[in-house]
C-alpha cells in the first residue's frame, strides 16, 4: 500500500504557511520557459549582429549605405512597433543585422608595417626599440645542419616595439637612421656558459639581427600565423647573437602593461625557483612541487605559459583538459562564483555584491597579466553581472546575449576567433540546455531534500516530491537505531541521508554538465583542434572538484612566495598534493588506447547542420514536456555525430595526385591515388633541429597535419620515409600518431637514435615498416610504385646522409612522377644505369632543394621532365634553389614550380599526360 502524505497538525499551520511560500519560491526559481524574443531579445539581437559580420566577412558592403539602410530599419521597426511586436521582429532584427555589418566594415585592420617589412630580406639591420615582452632564459638543445653533432645554447624570445633602423650598405658610409614604427618577436642566442643581459619591459635597446618575414605555410587548413602575429602588432621576425645587443637606456615611467608583465615574469620565476632549489626535508613526493609542477602552477595562476613545453601539454591535450593548465574562463568563472556566493551567503544586496564581485575579479584578472583570454572571460562575467543587473535575473541567455553583443560591437573580428567561440558555446551548453534538463531531472529533488524536518513544506511540492520527502523521513527512522548515540546527539538518519543523496544528485549534475559541454564542443574540438577526447567527460568529473580547491591554494602559494619563501612550504604541499591527483587522473587516462581521437574537420554542411540541432536542443530542453530530456540527449548526440561522421577524401577520378606540401625548407609529399589511396612521402621538419624539435612549434602537427586533414584524410595507407635528416623526418612522429599509416616504407639509412626511434614508435604503433631497394614494385591503388635507389648493395655511413634517399617512381596510364628526396649525384649517376623507360618521368621532384650536387645534366636529359617542382623555404641560408640548377631545368624545358614561391603545388597524371593544378 503506498504510504500517504499526512496532514500537519493545526499549530503549525501558520509556521508551515511560511514555509510553503519559502518552498514554492525555491521552485518557482527553477522554472523557466522555452526561448522567446520577450525573454531573451538581446540574444536574438546578438545572433543577428553575428550574421550582419558574417556577411560583411562575404561580401564587401559600403558602410555609407550600411548605415542609412540601418536607420531605415530602424525608424520602420519604430512604426511597426505601434501596430504588434510580432509586426516588428523582421525590420528590428533587419537593423541589429545591418549595424553588425557597419561595424565590421568600419574596423580598422591591423596596421601593415610595410617599411619594417621592407627590410626583412635575411641581412642583418640595426634596429632600435623598446622592450615590449620578455621570456625566461632556456637551454636548448639543436643538430648542426646534416650532422649527428648537438650544441647546446641558451636563447631568450623578446618582443620589441621598432622605432628606427640602419641597414649597413656599404661600410665606408655612416648608418643612416630611418624612423620607422613596427613590432619584432627577437630569438637571442648566447653560448651555454655565457651571462646574458638581464631585460626589463620599457628598456630602450639597439640590436643587429637578421630578421624576416614570420614564415606563412601556404596550405589550405594551416594556421596563418603571420595575420595572427600581426594583429598582436608583431611584424617581422628576427635572430641575433645576445652579444650583439645592447642598452640604451633604462625604462622611464613603467606602463600599467610593463608592470602586469614584470610581476607575471617575476611570479613565475619564483615559482619556477621555489621549485627547483627546494631544500631535502622529511615530506613525502606528492607533497613536493616539481619543476613541472611549478610550470603548471605559473601557467594557471599567472597565465605564463613560458615554462610549459609541449611535452607537459600532451596529456591535457589528449583528454581534453588543457583549460585546466591556463589561466581561462573557468578560472576566472570560478573566481568569480566563488566570491559571488560567498557574498550571498553573507546575504549582501545585489549591487554591492556585484561591484564587489567585478573589482575582485578585475584584480584577480590583473594578476595573471591581464591577457587576451582573460580579458574576454572577465568582460564575459562583467556583461553577464551587469546584465542581470538590467534585466531579468534568471534569463541566462539574455544576459549572455547582452554580453557577447558588446564584445561584437567592439571588435567584430573576434567573432572569428575560436576562443570566443568556445567560451560562447560553452555558456549556451550550460545555461541553455544543461541547466534546463537539470531543471527537468535533479533541480526537483534535490530542493525536495531541503529542510527535511519541516513536514509543513511537503505540500508545497509536487505529489511525488512529497512522497519522495516522506520516504525518506520513514527510511530516516528505520536507520536511526543503527546510529550510535553519540551520532544520534549531533545528526539524525535522516539528515544522513539527505546529505548523502544531495551529494549524489550534486555528482549526477556535475556529470550532466560535463556531458552538455563535451557534445556541445565536439564542433569547434574538431573544426579548429581536430581533435575528440573519449575521455573528456570522466577525467573533467574527476579532476574539476579539485580544481575548485587547487586555484584558491595555488593564489595562496603564489602570493605567500611574493612575501617570503619559508611561508609557502605548508600551502605548496597542499597545492602539489592536489596537483598531483589531477596530473595522475590525466596521465592514467592519456596512457589508455584511444583517449585522444584525431579527424579532419567538419564539412560546411556538417557544421551548419550541428548548430542547428544544438539550438533545436536549446528548445527542447525549455518544454515543459517529460519527452524533454530524452529529446536533448537525442538531439546532442546527433550534433556530435555530424561532427564526427567520416567526409569523402578529395580526389580526381581518374587521374593520379602528387602534391608538394609547403613545409618551408624541407620536403613532404602528398600521392593520392584514382581511388583514393594515400601516401605521404616524408613530413618536413626543422633544418638543423633534432627529432621531435623541441618548443611549441612542431611541423608535422601544425602543418602537415592540418592540410591532410583539411582533404578529409583520416587514415594514411602508407608513408614513406626518403632518408633520416631532420627536414624531411622531423614531422613524422606527429604523422605516425595522428593518421596510423598501415605501412612506413624506407630505404638503407643508418642506425641514428632518431631514426631508431622512429622505428620504434612504429613498431608500438603496430604499423609495418617496410625496406625498399632498387627493384622492388608495389601496386598503390591503381598506380605502380618502382623504387630506383638505393641499390641493394648500398651500404649507409655512419651519419645520415643525402645519398641514402629512397628515389621513387610512381606511374599511372602511360605516365610517371620521378620523386628523388635528397639524392645527389652519386646517386643520379648510379641510376643512369637503369633501362630508359624506368627513368623518365613527365614530372620530376628535383632532388636536394634544388641544391646545385644534384639533377646532374646527364641525368636530367634521361629523366626528360616537362614539370619540375622543387620544395623549398623562403630565406633559406643554403641559397636554395641555386641558379646552376634552374639554368638545367629551363635549357631542359621543364616547367618550374618553387614552394617557396607559390606555396602548396599540385599536379595530376592521367591518360593524358601530366598538368599542374594551377600555372606558375
Amino acid at each position: 500500500m503506498a504510504t500517504t502524505v499526512a496532514p500537519a497538525p493545526s499549530s503549525t499551520l501558520p509556521r508551515d504557511g511560511h514555509h510553503r511560500v519559502v518552498a514554492k519560491q525555491w521552485i518557482g526559481a527553477i522554472e523557466h520557459d522555452p526561448p522567446r524574443f520577450g525573454r531573451a531579445p538581446l540574444l536574438f539581437a546578438a545572433l543577428a549582429f553575428a550574421a550582419g559580420i558574417l556577411m560583411a566577412h562575404r561580401w564587401w558592403l559600403s558602410p555609407a549605405w550600411l548605415a542609412i539602410g540601418a536607420c531605415l530599419e530602424g525608424l520602420l521597426a519604430a512604426l511597426a512597433v505601434r501596430s504588434s511586436l510580432r509586426a516588428a521582429l523582421l525590420p528590428l532584427a533587419a537593423t541589429w543585422l545591418l549595424l553588425g555589418a557597419f561595424t565590421a566594415e568600419m574596423q580598422q585592420a591591423p596596421a601593415s608595417q610595410f617599411e619594417l617589412r621592407q627590410l626583412a630580406h635575411g641581412t642583418p639591420v640595426l634596429l632600435q626599440g623598446t622592450v615590449d615582452r620578455t621570456t625566461p632564459v632556456h637551454r636548448i638543445v639543436s643538430q648542426r645542419p646534416f650532422s649527428t653533432e648537438e650544441v647546446t645554447e641558451q636563447m631568450q624570445s623578446v618582443d620589441l616595439r621598432v622605432s628606427a633602423a640602419a641597414e649597413p650598405n656599404d661600410p665606408l658610409l655612416p648608418l643612416q637612421i630611418v624612423p620607422l614604427q613596427g613590432g619584432m618577436r627577437l630569438s637571442l642566442y648566447a653560448p651555454e656558459d655565457a651571462t646574458m643581459l638581464s631585460l626589463a619591459c620599457g628598456e630602450v635597446v639597439s640590436v643587429t639581427a637578421t630578421i624576416r618575414p614570420p614564415e606563412r605555410y601556404r596550405d589550405p587548413g594551416v594556421w596563418d600565423s603571420p595575420s595572427w602575429l600581426l594583429s598582436q602588432g608583431i611584424g617581422v621576425i628576427g635572430s641575433a647573437k645576445a652579444e650583439r645587443l645592447t642598452r640604451i637606456s633604462q625604462p622611464g615611467s613603467r606602463s600599467l602593461t610593463c608592470m602586469l608583465r614584470a610581476w607575471q615574469s617575476a611570479a613565475s620565476e619564483r615559482m619556477v625557483r621555489f621549485a627547483d632549489t627546494h631544500p631535502a626535508h622529511p615530506l613525502p613526493a606528492w607533497l613536493i612541487l616539481s619543476h613541472d609542477d611549478a610550470a603548471m602552477i605559473a601557467a594557471m595562476v599567472t597565465g605564463d605559459r613560458s615554462y610549459l613545453g609541449r611535452t607537459l601539454r600532451v596529456g591535457f591535450e589528449r583528454t581534453g583538459s588543457f583549460h585546466l593548465l591556463v589561466v581561462s574562463g573557468l578560472h576566472v568563472g570560478l573566481f568569480s562564483a566563488l566570491v559571488f556566493g560567498i557574498g550571498k551567503r553573507l546575504r549582501i544586496r545585489r549591487v554591492p555584491l556585484t561591484v564587489l564581485t567585478l573589482l575582485l575579479s578585475f584584480a584577480y584578472a590583473l594578476l595573471t597579466g591581464f591577457g587576451q583570454p582573460v580579458q574576454r572571460a572577465f568582460a564575459m562575467v562583467a556583461l553577464y553581472l551587469i546584465g542581470r543587473l538590467l534585466y531579468r535575473e534568471r534569463s541566462g541567455l539574455n544576459s549572455l546575449g547582452f554580453a557577447a553583443l558588446c564584445l561584437l560591437a567592439f571588435s567584430p573580428r573576434a567573432l572569428y576567433d575560436a576562443g570566443l567561440q568556445m567560451t560562447l558555446l560553452t555558456v549556451v551548453a550550460v545555461a541553455g540546455i544543461a541547466i534546463p534538463l537539470m531543471e527537468r531531472s535533479s533541480a526537483p529533488f534535490l530542493l525536495a531534500t531541503r529542510s527535511l524536518r519541516i513536514v509543513g513544506m511537503d505540500t508545497a511540492f509536487a505529489p511525488r516530491l512529497a512522497q519522495f520527502r516522506v520516504t525518506l523521513r520513514l527510511i530516516g527512522e528505520h536507520l536511526e537505531p543503527l546510529l550510535s548515540r553519540r551520532w544520534r546527539r549531533t545528526l539524525r538518519a535522516q539528515t544522513l541521508l539527505a546529505l548523502a543523496l544531495r551529494g549524489l544528485l550534486l555528482l549526477f549534475d556535475l556529470c550532466l554538465v560535463s556531458a552538455v559541454i563535451e557534445l556541445t564542443m565536439a564542433l569547434p574540438m574538431a573544426a579548429y583542434f581536430h581533435r575528440v577526447t573519449t575521455w573528456g567527460l570522466p577525467v573533467n568529473v574527476l579532476i574539476i572538484p579539485s580544481l575548485a580547491l587547487l586555484l584558491p591554494c595555488a593564489l595562496l602559494t603564489m602570493l605567500a612566495l611574493l612575501l617570503t619563501p619559508q611561508l609557502a612550504w605548508l600551502p605548496a604541499a597542499v597545492t602539489a598534493a592536489l596537483l598531483h591527483r589531477v596530473t595522475y587522473v590525466v596521465r592514467a587516462f592519456s596512457a589508455w588506447t584511444g583517449s585522444d581521437w584525431r579527424l579532419p574537420g567538419p564539412s560546411m554542411t556538417a557544421a551548419i547542420a550541428a548548430l542547428l540541432l544544438l539550438t533545436l536542443a536549446v528548445f527542447i530542453a525549455r518544454w515543459k514536456a517529460k519527452l524533454a530530456v530524452p529529446l536533448s540527449a537525442i538531439t546532442l548526440l546527433a550534433a556530435a555525430s555530424c561532427v564526427l561522421l567520416p567526409r569523402p577524401v578529395e580526389r580526381r577520378d581518374h587521374a593520379l595526385e602528387i602534391t608538394a606540401i609547403d613545409v618551408g625548407q624541407g620536403d613532404a609529399i602528398l600521392v593520392v591515388s584514382p581511388d583514393g589511396h594515400t601516401l605521404l612521402i616524408d613530413a618536413g621538419g626543422p633544418t638543423g633541429g633534432g627529432y621531435g624539435h623541441a618548443g611549441n612549434f612542431e611541423i608535422g602537427e601544425d602543418v602537415v597535419s592540418p592540410y591532410l586533414w583539411s582533404r578529409g584524410i583520416r587514415r594514411l595507407d602508407a608513408v614513406a620515409l626518403t632518408h633520416a635528416h631532420s627536414d624531411h623526418m622531423g614531422g613524422m612522429p606527429a604523422v605516425l600518431h595522428n593518421f596510423r599509416p598501415r605501412q612506413l616504407w624506407v630505404g638503407h639509412n643508418p642506425a641514428a637514435p632518431d631514426y631508431q626511434q622512429l622505428l620504434a614508435e612504429a613498431n608500438s604503433l603496430g604499423i609495418e615498416v617496410r625496406t625498399l631497394t632498387r627493384g622492388d614494385a608495389l601496386s598503390f591503388g591503381g598506380a605502380e610504385v618502382h623504387t630506383l635507389a638505393p641499390s641493394t648493395d648500398y651500404t649507409p655511413g655512419p651519419s645520415p646522409s643525402n645519398n641514402d634517399s629512397l628515389v621513387l617512381r610512381i606511374s599511372y596510364a602511360g605516365h610517371a612522377a620521378l620523386l628523388e628526396g635528397d639524392a645527389e649525384a652519386p646517386s643520379e649517376a648510379a641510376m643512369l644505369s637503369l633501362p630508359h623507360d624506368q627513368l623518365q618521368a613527365d614530372l620530376l621532384k628535383v632532388g636536394h632543394h634544388g641544391s646545385k650536387t644534384s639533377t646532374i645534366p646527364p641525368f636530367l636529359a634521361r629523366v626528360a621532365p616537362q614539370l619540375a617542382v622543387i620544395s623549398v623555404g623562403p630565406y633559406n641560408s643554403y641559397h636554395h634553389p641555386r641558379w646552376e640548377t634552374l639554368d638545367r631545368l629551363q635549357q631542359q624545358g621543364a616547367l618550374t614550380w618553387r614552394t617557396d614561391l607559390l606555396g602548396l603545388s599540385t599536379f595530376y597524371l592521367d591518360a593524358n599526360g601530366a598538368a599542374p593544378a594551377t600555372l606558375p
